[in-house]
């Protein structure tokens, strides 16, 4: 099962780029521990997960080949 991970603004920048694949992961909450040690720089922001663009607040199933963005901080006028 893959999911590709999308980075947004800082959390792209930190990261060196703005995509990635990760494997075998089955929910959000696993793949925010997966990415937390991959990535020990996300521990620095406050990020939401957008899962095939909807935003979610909760531990859902990911399914193969859904898209998973991680979202900064935004401020806007």
């Amino acid at each position: 099962m893959k999911i590709k991970v999308l980075f947004f603004g800082v959390l792209a920048e930190e990261a060196g780029k703005n995509t990635t694949v990760v494997e075998d992961i089955t929910d959000t909450e696993s793949l925010k521990n997966s990415l937390a040690k991959q990535y020990g720089f996300l521990g620095k922001y406050n990020w939401m997960i957008s899962v095939n663009k909807t935003l979610v607040r909760k531990n859902i199933r990911l399914k193969d080949g859904d898209e998973v963005a991680l979202l900064p901080p935004f401020a806007g006028g």
